[in-house]
């Protein structure tokens, strides 16, 4: 069984539209697709709309749509009193969930409407465990895409059931091992996180959280990835991508040079 496992790395996602219509130029089609944070954005996308070319192209015109406007729509002065009210984080996500539902087919809202097999992670902040969705049928996509992409305290948690779900890529972000245990023998994993080095020293809270994130992110990837290698029944092919260096978290407007 071929599964894609895609990661994620905030406004680095479009990185992967390139990766992945390279592999179905390829002939690669994925019996399962894998997905956390960005990359669950990318994998909701090509499960619900299918595999192919076509597909990859408006998956570029959707990260096209996404801006900073949309990602962090509060001002400063709404910031501060967010903050003051002791909101769960700096900024509200009603446009990002918008955003989602609006790239999905109709009628296509949960996970037994998607053409491929979908699984997409979350952390769970009230067990402190990973939490992943594909094996309900009946649960809400929007939902899990948008737990999977809201990044602690920049986004709010996403209250599913009892649950209260945040960024998955802080357990799992190449979630390789994920596809292994739904079955998984041959595994494309596309990789976005920074690339080793030392980057630009954070400018504003924004910056420290993103950085903040990415530092744990890498740490998550190194050890699903080296658990994927060592396992002798999987073939892993991990594409890491090429970034395009200090591109700050609220920068939205490197999105057709990444892909």
């Amino acid at each position: 069984m071929l599964a894609f496992a895609l990661s994620g790395a905030g406004n680095r996602g479009p990185l992967e539209v390139g990766a992945l219509q390279a592999l179905l130029e390829a002939g690669k089609i994925p019996d399962m697709i894998v997905g956390t944070s960005a990359g669950a954005i990318n994998a909701a996308y090509l499960a619900a709309h299918g595999a192919s070319l076509e597909t990859v192209t408006q998956m570029g015109a959707l990260w096209r749509n996404v801006t900073s406007n949309v990602i962090y729509p509060e001002n400063l002065l709404q910031v501060g009193w967010r903050l003051m009210t002791k909101a769960d984080s700096l900024y509200s996500s009603g446009r990002m969930r918008q955003l989602l539902a609006d790239a999905m087919p109709p009628g296509v809202t949960t996970f037994g409407d998607l053409k491929i097999p979908l699984f997409v992670t979350a952390t769970d902040l009230t067990a402190h465990d990973l939490y992943i969705f594909g094996n309900n049928p009946k649960a809400d996509l929007v939902d899990a895409v948008l737990a999977s992409a809201s990044v602690p305290g920049i986004h709010p948690p996403v209250k599913y059931e009892s649950l209260q779900l945040v960024d998955g890529g802080v357990l799992a972000n190449v979630p390789a091992s994920i596809a292994m245990e739904q079955g998984a023998d041959t595994i494309y994993a596309l990789n976005v996180t920074y690339g080793g080095g030392r980057v630009a020293p954070a400018a504003g809270v924004l910056d420290v959280l993103g950085l903040t994130l990415s530092t744990l992110l890498g740490q998550a990837l190194l050890q699903d990835i080296d658990r994927a290698e060592n396992d002798p029944k999987v073939d892993l092919y991990h594409i890491h991508l090429p970034d395009l260096g200090n591109v700050s978290f609220r920068d939205f407007s490197q999105t057709d040079a990444m892909i």
